[in-house]
C-alpha cells in the first residue's frame, strides 16, 4: 500500500534499511574478505560475524522503541528491516551448522586442517547467497520507503491508523484486474 506521508516521515523509514545495507556491504563484502586476505583464522569468521550481530541487535532493538515512540510508517519499515535480517540469521545459522559438523567429521583426522579449510569455503555459501538476497530486498525497501510504500503482509501484521491517507492499494488493483 502506499500511504500519504510527509517527506520527513519518508526519510526517517529509509534509515532501518540504510543500516541494513551498511551490515550488508562493511560487515559481508568488505570485512569478511579483508581478514580472509589478512589470513587472521577463524576470527577471520568470528569478526565480521560479532559485527553484523551488534548491527541486527541494534535494528531489533530499535525496532521495539520505534513501535512505541515514532510514527506508524516509520515503525512498520523498522518491522520490515528485523524480518529482512531474520533471513541473514538463517544464511548464519546453515553455515555453522555445516561449519560444526564439518568440525566433527575432521577433529580426529589427520588431514583435518586441509578439509576444514576446503568445507569453510563451502559453508560460506548460505551465507553469501542469504547476504545477496537481503541487499536486494533492502534495496527495493530504500524505494519502497521513498515512495510511502508498506509491503502489504506488514500492513496486516501491523495495520495502519485509520488517519493515515491510503492513496494506492495493490491488493484492490489486482483483484480489479483479475
Amino acid at each position: 500500500m502506499i500511504f500519504d506521508v510527509d517527506e520527513t516521515i519518508r526519510k526517517r523509514a529509509k534509515t532501518p534499511h540504510e543500516l541494513s545495507m551498511l551490515n550488508l556491504v562493511g560487515c559481508h563484502l568488505i570485512a569478511a574478505p579483508a581478514s580472509i586476505v589478512l589470513d587472521v583464522g577463524l576470527l577471520g569468521f568470528l569478526i565480521p560475524l560479532a559485527l553484523s550481530l551488534l548491527v541486527i541487535g541494534f535494528i531489533w532493538y530499535r525496532a521495539g522503541t520505534a513501535a512505541v515512540h515514532d510514527d506508524w510508517f516509520v515503525a512498520a519499515h523498522w518491522r520490515l528491516s528485523t524480518n529482512r535480517t531474520r533471513i541473514l540469521m538463517v544464511g548464519y545459522a546453515i553455515s555453522a551448522v555445516i561449519l560444526g559438523m564439518a568440525m566433527l567429521a575432521t577433529s580426529g583426522s589427520s588431514k583435518g586442517d586441509i578439509m576444514m579449510v576446503a568445507i569453510s569455503r563451502v559453508a560460506v555459501v548460505p551465507t553469501l547467497i542469504t547476504v545477496m538476497v537481503c541487499f536486494v530486498l533492502e534495496s527495493g525497501s530504500i524505494y519502497q520507503a521513498g515512495r510511502g510504500e508498506v509491503p502489504d503482509g506488514i500492513t496486516k501484521r501491523m495495520p495502519p491508523p485509520e488517519s493515515l491517507v491510503i492513496i494506492e492499494n495493490a491488493a484492490h488493483e489486482v483483484a480489479g484486474n483479475g
